[in-house]
């Protein structure tokens, strides 16, 4: 059985103004029954010290087994315990606004267009298993390492590498602890070695924008709207 816990940028932030401090979760679709119950233990145990909260949360989470008549499973391929610090949270808020904004200047060009959508295309969306395809989140890509893509891609502007390297700092920052499986076995033995940190709707089709609207939306959320995102979908797809 599996479970969504994919968390994007937009999620993240709003827990953040809602005076969330921590958050543990995977940035796919987990195995039910999820986080085990046993990481109490270590929220109590490192009250005083957030960053071995973190690392015993996430290894406790990776170590469970769960179908042991099947080899046994982790609950998740990729976890993270994530800092939500609003003067964090706003550090990355500024830093993607900057970002999309040099992305929408830089997408009016046809050549830089393409090679922003070739960045994004080559960074697997979390829908990574074979009976996920009708699942909507093929355009939540991992946010560090498309913003990586573009501050590492010679084809983009100055202005739009050293923006995606901003970005991806701010995002980093907030990253406690991190684990992931190469070679996730409940979903086809998936790669998801790169799914550190929260992910960012970043649509490369129309079709992607929003794939469950009216009744579920991407894209209807402030964080969405207010670094400008609607606006780079519009030019981007």
């Amino acid at each position: 059985m599996e479970r969504s816990v994919s968390y994007p940028l937009g999620f993240s932030s709003a827990l953040s103004h809602a005076g969330v401090r921590y958050l543990a979760a995977s940035p796919e679709t987990m195995l039910a029954p999820g986080v085990p119950s046993e990481v109490a233990i270590d929220i109590a145990a490192h009250a005083g010290d957030p960053a071995a909260m973190a690392r015993g949360v996430v290894d406790r989470v990776m170590e469970m087994r769960y179908f042991p008549s099947n080899g046994g499973w982790s609950p998740a391929a990729a976890f993270d315990v994530l800092d939500l610090d609003p003067k964090k949270t706003a550090s990355i808020e500024s830093g993607v606004e900057n970002l999309d904004r040099a992305l929408v200047a830089a997408a009016r060009d046809r050549s830089a267009r393409a090679a922003i959508r070739e960045d994004a295309k080559a960074i697997d969306g979390m829908v990574r298993f074979p009976k996920g395809r009708h699942l909507p989140w093929r355009a939540d890509r991992p946010a560090l390492a498309l913003y990586d893509t573009f501050a590492e891609d010679g084809r983009l502007s100055d202005s739009v590498r050293s923006a995606a390297q901003a970005a991806s700092a701010a995002i980093r920052q907030t990253v406690l602890a991190h684990r992931e499986s190469g070679d996730f076995a409940p979903f086809a033995d998936a790669d998801y070695g790169d799914a550190v940190g929260p992910t960012v709707h970043f649509p490369v089709n129309g079709a992607q924008i929003d794939p469950w609207a009216p009744k579920i939306s991407e894209t209807d959320n402030a964080f969405y709207k207010a670094v400008g995102a609607d606006k780079l979908a519009k030019i981007v797809t």
